[in-house]
């Protein structure tokens, strides 16, 4: 991690927060980026000159491209993206608010997308590294977290699509699955209620257990980072699948078509940014 750029979305707070402290204390620079102004420059404050951030709204592709700009021209370039800003909100399909319901999506989906949108020409640049968070909840549903659950799904198909289509860039794409964890998130909407008295493979987690992998998945550019271990076959089974489609759709020549895809949105790309 010596002198790797990170560039980490909530990263003010809760694992995002960590995460920073990790990266610093192994050498490494960071740049927070979060939507209170006060968090993000008590975070960077307390990691030193290593550390940078910005105010940043993840459901804005423009808020999002202004701060890597920021990142990149503070440190040079960027080496790793960490897509982890989300939020929760709790309630039945019946009496939820679809307020809450479109919030939860646009933040933990749109959000995402934004990121690995905006970070692929830096990370194509250092051949570096996507991470991405999902969470238990896109394989297991529970009561009350549909929105939460839908769009923990819809992130780690995301990771997925993503993987494949950077690859050929020689970018690695890792998304996490953590369980239920103690973070200051999931204490403010009391989601200890569904959760608290579950043990075992269900048992919360403190955020220290979920930062030590998500920070073995940097270092390692892993595909699946999974907190705790415990948790790992109700992850990965559906992800077999997955794993065996990307095969079938390589041996059919999935990553020709893709790259030759790829030239022809250049161009077009190009041809419209000509002058008239």
């Amino acid at each position: 991690m010596k002198n790797k750029v990170v560039f980490i979305t909530g990263g003010a707070r809760g694992l995002g927060a960590g995460l920073a402290q990790r990266v610093v204390s192994a050498g490494g620079q960071v740049f927070v980026v979060d939507l209170n102004e006060r968090d993000v420059f008590t975070q960077t404050e307390a990691l030193g000159a290593n550390a940078a951030g910005c105010v940043a709204n993840v459901c804005s592709l423009g808020d999002i491209e202004l701060a890597m700009e920021a990142c990149a021209a503070r440190f040079g370039r960027i080496d790793v993206v960490v897509a982890n800003a989300g939020i929760l909100r709790m309630g039945s399909i019946e009496s939820m608010n679809p307020a809450d319901f479109k919030a939860v999506l646009d933040v933990n989906v749109n959000g995402v997308f934004n990121t690995i949108r905006a970070a692929i020409p830096y990370l194509r640049d250092t051949q570096g590294y996507l991470q991405v968070v999902s969470s238990l909840a896109a394989a297991i549903h529970t009561p009350l977290m549909a929105h939460y659950a839908a769009s923990k799904a819809a992130v780690e198909a995301l990771a997925d699509v993503a993987r494949q289509e950077l690859a050929v860039d020689g970018i690695a794409v890792g998304c996490v699955h953590p369980t239920f964890t103690n973070t200051a998130m999931i204490k403010e909407v009391d989601a200890g209620v569904l959760w608290g008295g579950h043990k075992g493979a269900f048992a919360a987690v403190e955020p220290e257990q979920v930062i030590d992998a998500m920070f073995k998945g940097i270092r390692k550019r892993q595909r699946k980072i999974i907190a705790p271990k415990q948790i790992a076959p109700l992850i990965l089974a559906p992800g077999l699948f997955h794993w065996a489609a990307e095969q079938i759709s390589r041996l059919h020549g999935s990553d020709a078509a893709f790259k030759a895809f790829q030239r022809e949105e250049r161009k077009t790309s190009r041809k419209t940014k000509q002058p008239a």
